[in-house]
């Protein structure tokens, strides 16, 4: 994990900057209430799984299109963490017999595709309690299924042979789920979790109970769950975070950049960020320092520390400040979400009261006013030896501001 020296300017007209080509394999429609979606990722290839999504006249469906999730609706989201997906929307009145018929259907056309790359494995995922016992009994008599994911649900009738993970959700204020879970413990075949959410339909981005933090959860305990049964699709992460980064910020191509993203947040807006506000304005001898990295089954998390002069606007750090010409040092975190081989998103934080501190806006003391009257307040602000001591903890004393000389001043 080395340090990263920035790229000193961006040209938008460059060759580089030709509009780099996204997975983009068509949804094919079966029928009337068939899909299949080749994957969605870089590689093109991966293992198969058919979703059992809830018929639409059960849901409530959100009105607000302003308030739309960057989330996509599943079928695109498992095609984008790589999976061969068909997907089933039953009908209200449907019997067993025919949601039998439409599953030997997709699974016929699944294995039909190119780009399957596992043939003898097969998982389900279904969005809709009140067809699971139906699919237990359905995947246990057919020896390609090799495991079930069950979201709304962690109520089964019959016993399960196959791996089955479970998704119950919780009213807020009641214990009955949680005390059901807790007496139905997991075992090597069953897995149960619970969410404090008050749907079923709890990860589905486009109903109006949709759940995000609680979506994201469950969504990567599914996708652990999946790639052990099926052997994969699995990706080096790491690989492709600092793929990103380096076009990010060495390379300064948008264009590049924009490539290593899941479609979803491939958009004119999110272009002209940056365009405007990262790659127009980081200075020429800004870098990042790797200071510690952990990977997860969808995430990488980082701890960098960025260094640079404050000689122009650095939209992105400071907004609309006006160059000081001091030197910044800034510690920083960032929880990277990687879907298949490609970012979907990047939590970054960073503590803007020393980055002020640094810059020279922010003042060591402030007036503050007491009973006594007006005191003077050091402010609890670190400068640049907190990114020293995050680099390495034996440059720095820890804990100083617990002292006399911080706080209220006489």
């Amino acid at each position: 994990m080395s340090s990263m020296q920035f790229a000193t300017s961006y040209d938008p007209n460059a060759p580089s900057e030709q509009p780099v080509a996204l997975p983009s394999a068509p949804l094919i429609t079966l029928g009337e209430f068939e899909v299949l979606q080749p994957p969605l990722t870089r590689r093109g290839t991966g293992p198969g799984l058919i979703l059992i999504l809830p018929p639409i006249e059960d849901l409530d469906l959100r009105r607000d299109d302003t308030t739309k999730p960057l989330d996509p609706e599943p079928v695109q989201k498992w095609a984008e963490e790589g999976f061969a997906v068909a997907a089933i929307t039953p009908s209200v009145d449907w019997s067993s017999k025919s949601l039998q018929r439409s599953l030997n259907r997709c699974i016929e056309e699944l294995l039909a595709l190119k780009e399957l790359d596992t043939r003898d494995k097969l998982a389900a995922v279904v969005y809709d309690p009140n067809v699971a016992d139906t699919m237990v009994s359905i995947v246990a008599a057919d020896r390609r299924f090799v495991s079930l994911v069950i979201y709304g649900t962690i109520s089964i009738k019959r016993e399960t042979n196959i791996s089955t993970l479970l998704h119950g959700f919780q009213q807020t204020g009641t214990t009955e789920t949680l005390t059901t879970q807790l007496q139905t413990p997991s075992t090597a075949s069953l897995t149960t979790h619970v969410y404090a959410t008050p749907s079923p339909f709890f990860v589905l981005p486009h109903v109006s109970a949709y759940d995000p933090g609680n979506a994201a959860l469950a969504h990567s305990r599914s996708l652990v769950f999946l790639r052990k049964s099926l052997g994969g699709p699995t990706f080096d992460l790491e690989a492709i975070w600092e793929e990103h980064t380096y076009f990010e910020f060495v390379d300064r191509s948008v264009a590049k950049t924009m490539g290593t993203m899941v479609v979803c947040i491939f958009t004119s807006r999110s272009i002209s960020y940056v365009v405007t506000h990262v790659s127009n304005t980081n200075p020429p001898d800004a870098a990042m320092q790797g200071v510690s990295r952990t990977v997860g089954p969808d995430r990488v998390v980082g701890e960098p520390s960025v260094l640079k002069n404050s000689n122009a606007v650095v939209d992105w750090l400071l907004p609309g400040v006006p160059p000081t010409g001091k030197k910044l040092v800034i510690p920083m975190m960032a929880v990277v979400n990687i879907r298949g081989d490609r970012l979907y998103n990047e939590h970054i934080w960073w503590d803007q009261a020393t980055a002020l501190r640094q810059a020279g806006i922010l003042p060591t003391h402030l007036a503050y006013p007491t009973p006594e009257g007006t005191k003077s307040l050091r402010l609890p602000v670190a400068g640049a030896e907190s990114a020293a001591m995050l680099v390495d903890e034996a440059k720095g004393k820890s804990n100083v501001m617990f002292g006399n000389e911080w706080g209220l001043q006489d």
